[in-house]
């Protein structure tokens, strides 16, 4: 489709009585004023070019314009957005600048709007891809740490304990766990200066699941390069011997659920 038609469809949309999530209907109105003052040389001059592949990025870039731009019209969009979802705008593909729970409930909110707008699952999809990347290549790195060492000697030490805390230190990084209610929270850790808040990536697991398949992300205070670097740590640093896996990986009872 081209840009006009876009534009048109998510006017319709913004303007139907259909029950919509939150956000949806002030951001399909600031997107399609966004894409209205969006100058795409190709469009404009081409018959064969269409807008389709490309928006994914282009709903990213109006997000951020959203969040950070200062641009008049821009700031009163925001305004509309904010006062209907009841807290800011997240930024949608940096892990550490948002809280994650905020940017996977936008991405996903955000694709619905994109499937009823477009009436095309790929495009719902493709951003859906597109804006999750960084979470994705995160969940990644942590199955690598659940091959190599969560399901090599550390679920078997955390189930033999009746303590809920236990960690271990890898030069900068900790690794902690917690078991509470079922779940196993793992926290990696780093301290930066002592006036700033400790770089930390935390994920929750099923307490008996050695598989930990159903594991996922709970928060991050981290960057994607932060975030990798100490779970590669704690891979690198994890011993194949039982012996020494003991020896590291101990009970610490200062470890709860305010410490994971």
């Amino acid at each position: 489709m081209k840009k006009a038609q876009l534009i048109s469809k998510l006017c319709v949309f913004a303007e139907n009585d259909e029950k919509k999530w939150r956000g949806q209907k002030p951001f399909a109105q600031f997107f399609a004023a966004w894409l209205e003052k969006l100058d795409i040389p190709f469009d404009a001059q081409y018959d064969f070019w269409d807008i389709d592949s490309y928006i994914p990025q282009l709903v990213v870039d109006a997000y951020e314009d959203l969040r950070t731009s200062d641009t008049l019209y821009i700031a009163q969009y925001r305004k509309e957005y904010v006062d209907d979802v009841e807290r800011a705008v997240p930024n949608l593909t940096e892990l550490g600048k948002s809280p994650v729970m905020e940017q996977i409930m936008t991405i996903q909110i955000t694709a619905f709007l994109l499937d009823k707008v477009t009436g095309n699952e790929y495009i719902r999809q493709a951003f859906s891809e597109y804006a999750n990347a960084q979470n994705n290549t995160l969940a990644v790195c942590f199955d690598k740490f659940l091959r190599n060492v969560y399901r090599r000697g550390m679920y078997d030490l955390i189930q033999k304990t009746k303590e809920r805390g236990m960690g271990a230190q890898f030069a900068h990084t900790s690794i902690r766990t917690f078991v509470c209610a079922g779940r196993v929270m793992i926290t990696f850790a780093c301290p930066q200066n002592p006036t700033e808040q400790e770089l930390s990536v935390s994920f929750v697991l099923e307490e008996g699941d050695p598989v930990a398949l159903s594991g996922g992300l709970q928060s991050v205070y981290a960057n994607l390069h932060q975030s990798m670097n100490m779970i590669e740590d704690v891979i690198s640093g994890w011993p194949s011997s039982i012996v020494e896996q003991k020896k590291l990986f101990k009970v610490d009872k200062k470890i709860n659920f305010g410490y994971t």
